[in-house]
């Protein structure tokens, strides 16, 4: 009975009312409440408000009108995007336009392509991103599984940026591009990874580099940067630990009207672009080639469906490099028209042509780095070579531009394969003088030679194997093949 009468005290001391603990919990909950809101952060806000168009491009901004409105604003740059031009694919080249010589080992000069990617401007909420864009895998847009194809192959975003003002009618878009433009962005740098490595290179100097000058011209847009970097192991003056390299980038709007591919044969050599077709009947996705070729279509179709020779809307035009020496442009004019042709035999008169390259009066905006200009740069190198390489829309093989390069010292391996090689049959060049006329004979074959790549065609090597070697060393074969004609016109070298 005693331990019945503890237990009973004890509960009543235990036992509390539901409504009281209810209320002892409310009240530290609204003490841990307060304690909470004392301490919390406020909201952070956005680092960059959208402005009026005027307090952004104010009068002082000096702009230029073309593809996008470039404008500059003291040390700032600005693009005016075309809200209508959002989503449309662009090409983005990225070349040197001045370096230190034997940078990358002699075979990197001024004018060489260091990237081309294929992007695109996109809004996102209160940014514009610039994202590149891929035609690897394909299906069309009707099919269902071109949603799949854009969920497995989603593109980077190569720089965002903040949208800092709306023009005054709300059709243009204006975004700061300083930063992308005038820091080290990898994806448009002039240094690739194993240059930085080989040359120990540490970073950009923000404080020698700048952006030299925007262009805007009606389809495309050219921008030149001028970057110092600092390097423990520099090509040339390592005293100086410092890497000096000028770029160009180059943005150009590709075609709306996209150029009809046409499929690769493999019986016939041609440089290519290659997709994959997940739209295709066939039970896994079709891997389609196109060749690479330009886009020539005929001012006259009827007459040139008739097959008579007509000018294309747009020809090939090769521009001399200005540095080029004027008892060499001849010669170089000559290897480039050798081409027309071949072209006529397609139908076409004057389809490919050369000039020489516009002086200031006739041009001011003329630059060789301009991607609207093909040009046959003369290069002042060590190097002993020539190239021809092209630049093409990844999406249908369109080639768009061409840049060909002549190395000053490729001259020489001329003058010693001419003596080598011929000389045993050849008096004339059975002497180190070799005259100007033969060396821009052997100059005309080289550049037509180039061209040829540039036009579409890698190195035909079954041309190779079309005779035996010992009909090559019989005296009576060769004369006979010349002779006959069969050799006439544009050979493989």
């Amino acid at each position: 009975m005693k331990k019945l009468f503890i237990l009973s005290t004890l509960a009543a001391f235990v036992f509390v009312p539901s409504s009281a603990l209810a209320q002892k919990q409310w009240h530290l909950d609204k003490k841990k409440n307060k304690k909470t809101e004392a301490v919390a952060a406020p909201e952070k806000k956005s680092e960059v408000t959208i402005k009026p168009y005027d307090k952004v491009i104010t009068k002082d901004a000096i702009s230029d009108d073309g593809l996008f409105m470039v404008h500059k604003v003291d040390k700032k740059y600005y693009f005016e995007i075309p809200n209508k031009l959002l989503d449309k694919d662009m090409l983005l080249v990225s070349r040197l336009s001045k370096l230190p010589s034997n940078l990358g080992g002699g075979y990197v000069n001024a004018g060489s392509e260091t990237n081309e990617q294929l992007v695109v401007w996109q809004r996102f909420q209160d940014k514009i991103l610039i994202k590149l864009k891929s035609y690897a895998a394909v299906a069309n847009d009707s099919l269902p599984i071109s949603i799949s194809v854009r969920n497995n192959n989603y593109e980077p975003t190569l720089f965002a940026f903040d949208i800092v003002a709306f023009s005054k009618d709300s059709a243009n878009t204006v975004i700061d591009v300083s930063k992308f433009y005038g820091s080290d962005v990898k994806a448009i740098s002039g240094l690739s990874a194993s240059m930085r490595e080989t040359y120990k290179v540490k970073g950009m100097d923000d404080s020698r580099s700048f952006i030299t000058a925007m262009k805007s011209f009606p389809m495309n847009i050219e921008v030149v940067q001028d970057f110092t970097y600092n390097a423990t192991k520099p090509p040339v003056l390592e005293d100086t630990e410092t890497i000096s390299i000028q770029m160009n980038q180059s943005m150009i709007l590709l075609p709306e009207k996209m150029m009809e591919p046409r499929l690769a044969d493999p019986r016939v050599g041609w440089f290519t672009v290659s997709q994959y077709d997940y739209g295709s009947n066939e039970l896994k996705s079709d891997k389609k080639t196109y060749i690479r070729r330009w886009r020539l279509e005929p001012k006259d179709a009827v007459a040139y469906a008739k097959g008579e020779l007509v000018e294309p809307i747009k020809p090939i035009v090769y521009y001399i490099d200005p540095a080029t020496p004027q008892k060499l442009r001849k010669y170089i004019k000559q290897g480039i028209e050798e081409w027309q042709k071949p072209f006529e035999t397609a139908g076409f008169k004057n389809a490919i042509i050369a000039k020489d390259p516009p002086t200031k009066e006739e041009d001011p905006d003329f630059s060789a780095e301009d991607i609207r200009y093909s040009v046959i740069r003369y290069v002042a190198s060590t190097t002993r070579n020539a190239v021809g390489p092209s630049v093409s829309d990844p999406r249908t093989g369109e080639i768009i531009e061409s840049d060909i390069i002549w190395y000053h010292n490729h001259l020489r391996s001329y003058r010693n394969r001419y003596l080598l090689e011929t000389g045993a049959a050849n008096p004339s060049a059975r002497t180190l003088n070799t005259s100007d006329e033969e060396m821009g004979e052997m100059m005309r074959f080289v550049i037509a030679h180039e061209v040829g790549h540039a036009l579409g065609f890698p190195h035909n090597m079954g041309a190779s194997c079309a005779y035996d070697t010992e009909s090559y060393r019989n005296a009576a074969f060769n004369p006979k093949k010349w002779n006959s004609g069969e050799f006439d016109g544009l050979c493989s070298f």
